[in-house]
């Protein structure tokens, strides 16, 4: 318990000076966790173990679930990095570089008309939004995957092959909005504030939640995946991440930093924000219990691997990145 309070404390300490720089710094400390965490799905999803020597022979659906189902036509070799985790390596970086490079952080230039905070966008990125090319991105992410299946047939089993689409779009492509709110208004207080809105919503929805469960939990949320989470344990996360959240913006709109308006904004996005986060948790433990492991790795003393951490945070980042574009 020790050993995990203080590496808590240290990763807390890390994120809030991080996200309070914010800009190149905080971007390289999300793209280092997302690569961690597609390294870490790779190996629970059996991405990276399973490469088979011959064709696995799937026959029906059913196979798809089973994790031994490739061993069965051949024995499996041992690898450092398959070529599909490699692209699915390269995809992760190449998308906090396009972050970057949209919210002008690789140019010290005053902002210009013709490209967004500062960059001057040439050729066809002016005709691209950050999204547009995030999407862009992963469609060719997907497209140079399938071809490695095509072109490599029977290399890589079809089970590898969802997995690594899964793995990208769910780890990297999801954690990264959590940096692109901090950046793409410029790296501004603002986007900081939100930064620190997902971080409170999400701990904030584990805390009460853990807290109310102890203390007054008597019928079972999801007694398969998680036999300690209650009912009641849930409804408190919800009422306590949005009583934080509420707390936060008084606290800000004190200050005269953000509109009263914002109170009521910040409280239901805490509601909301740990609904999904809840689920995102289940999710987590779900594929945990489908593969047969207790952490997703050992990178955090006390905690496990950066995926039993960013399991919360990775679901609830877009969810306020899209309440704060309709309601902020």
């Amino acid at each position: 318990m020790l050993k995990r309070i203080i590496s808590g404390a240290v990763l807390i300490a890390v994120i809030t000076v991080l996200i309070i720089i914010g800009k190149i710094p905080f971007g390289a400390f999300m793209m280092i966790a997302s690569l961690v965490s597609v390294f870490e799905l790779s190996r629970a999803c059996k991405v990276h173990e399973s490469e088979p020597s011959g064709n696995t022979g799937y026959t029906n659906i059913a196979d798809l679930g089973d994790v031994n189902a490739e061993t069965k036509a051949g024995k499996p070799k041992k690898i450092y990095c398959n070529l599909l985790e490699a692209v699915a390596y390269v995809t992760t970086v190449g998308l906090y570089v396009l972050i970057t490079y949209y919210a002008g952080l690789f140019s010290k230039k005053p902002e210009a008309a013709d490209g967004p905070t500062g960059v001057v966008l040439k050729g066809l990125a002016t005709k691209f939004s950050t999204g547009d090319a995030i999407l862009a991105l992963i469609v060719a992410f997907i497209l140079v995957i399938l071809a490695i299946y095509v072109f490599t047939y029977p290399k890589y089993s079809i089970r590898q092959v969802m997995a690594i689409i899964f793995i990208v779009v769910y780890c990297p492509l999801m954690i990264s909005f959590i940096y692109r709110i901090r950046v793409e208004d410029g790296n501004t207080v603002y986007g900081m504030i939100i930064a620190f809105l997902v971080i409170i919503t999400a701990s904030g929805s584990d805390m009460s939640a853990y807290f109310v469960g102890v203390n007054l939990g008597k019928h079972k949320l999801a007694p398969l995946l998680s036999p300690k989470k209650s009912v009641e344990g849930a409804i408190g996360g919800v009422f306590g991440a949005a009583l934080l959240n509420t707390v936060f913006a008084l606290a800000l709109c004190a200050f005269d930093v953000l509109e009263l308006r914002y109170i009521w904004i910040f409280a239901l996005i805490g509601a909301v924000g740990s609904i999904i986060s809840q689920i995102g948790d289940l999710a987590a433990s779900a594929i945990k219990r489908s593969f047969d492991i207790k952490d997703y790795g050992n990178i955090i003393p006390g905690h496990g691997g950066a995926m039993d951490r960013l399991d919360s945070i990775l679901v609830v980042a877009p969810i306020i990145y899209l309440m704060i574009g309709l309601l902020g």
